[in-house]
């Protein structure tokens, strides 16, 4: 396999839902549940995720590419919370959050909720010495605990998360520096085209771009490749796989 940048190191950073994990799997529906508990639990908002096809949706808003904390502070405007008091409740509400999701997950066995072929991509890209991590908008911790329920454990050890971001393009960032930060640690430097991230929406695109990294985008959700981002951006390459029937089967 020809690598770019092979010579001076390698990364690859994975979103998780719709790219790792099918969409609307088993774990997304505790993660949001787990977030609609602690919201109302610290709030006394009823906060109700809706899934159609595989997306997700919350007041009326698509949740692809949206954040843990981006998310929360969504509902929370929504039901009037003043500003200056959402960074206090959110925190509160995302660390509630991660220790419900870690409670309902922890005798999970969710292998078969990865997508098909992921597993084995991680473990080739591993092989051979390419560095692995994450840019998800999942808080660190809940990106642990569907890791671990899937049998992709370390993943979460590099990269940028959802806690505090509400933007993408802040969580690529975060990934990209710790990536190269551990190749720093190897004795190797991350070319310009050595870091790509694996994505299933356009936010995923538009995270890449703005990381200046290139990207690969997986038509699983409703992001379809023809529509990503207006056509194909410069540095993006899209990849099919056999989610959608699968999809179809592990909805609702």
């Amino acid at each position: 396999m020809a690598w770019p940048g092979t010579g001076r190191g390698a990364a690859v950073v994975f979103d998780i839902d719709g790219t790792l994990l099918r969409p609307g799997s088993s774990l997304q529906r505790v993660h949001m549940g787990s977030m609609a508990t602690a919201i109302e639990r610290f709030s006394g908002i009823h906060t109700e995720f809706r899934y159609d096809g595989g997306d997700l949706f919350v007041n009326g808003n698509n949740l692809a590419g949206c954040t843990d904390a981006g998310t929360v502070d969504l509902v929370l405007r929504t039901a009037g919370v003043p500003a200056p008091e959402l960074p206090c409740l959110r925190a509160t509400i995302v660390e509630n959050m991660c220790d419900l999701v870690a409670a309902a997950t922890e005798t999970l066995d969710s292998r078969h909720e990865l997508l098909p072929g992921t597993a084995a991509l991680v473990t080739e890209l591993r092989r051979r010495g390419v560095i692995v991590g994450l840019s998800t908008g999942n808080a660190r911790a809940v990106a642990a605990c569907k890791m671990r329920a899937t049998g992709l454990t370390g993943l979460e050890a590099l990269g940028g998360f959802g806690d505090t971001h509400g933007a993408r393009s802040d969580i690529s960032r975060d990934a990209v520096a710790a990536v190269r930060l551990a190749a720093g640690t190897r004795g190797q430097v991350l070319g310009e085209t050595g870091v790509v991230l694996i994505g299933d929406t356009t936010s995923d695109v538009g995270a890449a771009r703005a990381a200046d990294v290139r990207c690969v985008g997986v038509a699983t959700g409703a992001a379809r490749a023809a529509g990503r981002g207006g056509g194909r951006p410069p540095g993006c390459r899209h990849a099919r796989t056999g989610a959608r029937r699968d999809r179809r089967r592990s909805d609702r």
